[in-house]
């Protein structure tokens, strides 16, 4: 049977919510720069609400909000099944364990033709059911997509997925955002702290992933080898008022300051000495990634993608997961060398530009798109002429491997 000729591609970005988040400015930077005289794009968003959502340029974008119920809405199903015949949906793309279910089950029933799956570092592995729900849903999709190396063979182990049908697009920053602002946050002035102070600390969501408990601790050591440093958390969640308690508990009431979410996050990570992420597991570390923006060294546990983000001894500092003596011997040694904070932070921007700019992340995003889509539709010549125009190539010569472009062990030598 000949492929049915298509002269957009609409695709349907599937997200549980669109608070802050790494995940979720991931979507939003897809959804805005998708060329909109090749994809036609639709948000279904489970959990109304959310501040990422005024974000979305609606003129390129669809937005639906499903609304949630307590406990999950077993609704969802049927709307997203209405959705996808309704928009003659011809891409789908869910996104984790928050999707999954509701997505694929939706997609089949609706008879959309192309599927995407995409994984960002949490996954459900404390069952043998999440486990091989996973694993059979994501047979399902034309592609599966990993943020890192790590992640997606941390997946294959876990899940039992095969590696070779796992695919990894790593996230990306836009350079544009830390390199525009002149004017400084002075954020040691606004929070009355002596210009000399150094400043260690996180951007992220407080939840229980990123042990922030943690980086608590280890400030604890810090603070008494230098107590002219502070600790700064930039973001907020559930567990703000335990860790403020734990802060005060450890006596460090006066320097911890938690500031919420800001709108002057590159200019306070351009004002830290260093960046620190503390967390149990990582995808892709969007706040990572912008500290190396800033210019700033990272000191992270080396779990998930950050080691191929921070190289060890030359772009920062890894040290073991939930280890807040090794954390704050890492965070100790780099504060007290100032030139060795500059050549740490400027390998970073480096390493950032070459590896993981948000241009390179979109193209590959849509380049995946299209070679999806091209095993399901024939694409009208205007589109073809216009794929030809954006992406550089016929999408019948995309064959670039998306995920080894470089392995890990070589970016860390470069």
């Amino acid at each position: 049977m000949p492929k049915r000729v298509v002269r957009k591609i609409r695709i349907a970005q599937l997200a549980n919510e669109m608070n802050v988040g790494g995940k979720e400015r991931g979507v939003l930077n897809i959804i805005n720069a998708m060329p909109g005289d090749i994809f036609e794009s639709h948000l279904y968003v489970f959990k109304a609400g959310g501040l990422m959502l005024q974000a979305i340029d609606r003129q390129k974008c669809r937005v639906v909000e499903l609304g949630a119920r307590a406990g999950g809405d077993y609704r969802y199903y049927l709307k997203l099944y209405q959705l996808f015949r309704a928009d003659r949906i011809e891409l789908v793309h869910t996104r984790s364990w928050g999707t999954l279910l509701e997505g694929m089950l939706a997609a089949l029933a609706a008879r959309v033709p192309a599927l995407v799956h995409s994984e960002h570092g949490f996954m459900r592995v404390d069952t043998k059911k999440h486990v091989w729900i996973q694993n059979f849903f994501w047979r399902f999709a034309d592609r599966v997509v990993s943020v890192s190396e790590n992640l997606a063979d941390t997946l294959h182990a876990k899940i039992g997925f095969p590696r070779e049908r796992m695919h990894v697009i790593r996230n990306g920053v836009d350079l544009r955002k830390f390199d525009a602002f002149a004017a400084r946050a002075d954020i040691r002035a606004e929070l009355g702290l002596p210009p000399e102070t150094l400043l260690f600390g996180s951007v992220g969501r407080l939840v229980p992933v990123k042990n922030y408990a943690c980086l608590i601790r280890a400030a604890q050591a810090v603070l008494q080898a230098l107590p002219h440093a502070a600790l700064l958390f930039v973001g907020d969640g559930p567990l703000q008022a335990e860790l403020t308690s734990l802060a005060q508990q450890l006596g460090l009431g006066a320097k911890v300051h938690f500031l919420n979410w800001r709108k002057d996050v590159p200019q306070i990570l351009r004002e830290l000495d260093v960046f620190v992420l503390s967390s149990f597991s990582e995808g892709m570390s969007n706040s990572i990634l912008e500290a190396m923006a800033a210019r700033t060294p990272v000191v992270a546990t080396a779990v998930g993608g950050n080691t191929e983000l921070v190289v060890d001894g030359k772009t920062g500092l890894l040290v073991p997961s939930d280890d807040p003596g090794r954390m704050a011997e890492a965070i100790s040694a780099i504060l007290r060398e100032p030139q060795r904070r500059a050549v740490m932070g400027e390998a970073a921007r480096q390493r950032l530009e070459t590896y993981f700019t948000l241009p390179q992340m979109l193209r590959n995003y849509q380049r995946m798109y299209v070679e999806v889509a091209a095993q399901h539709f024939t694409f009208h010549p205007e589109l073809r002429e216009r794929l030809q125009q954006h992406l550089g190539s016929e999408e019948t010569s995309f064959h670039t491997q998306v995920g080894k472009q470089a392995a890990p062990q070589d970016l860390c030598q470069s």
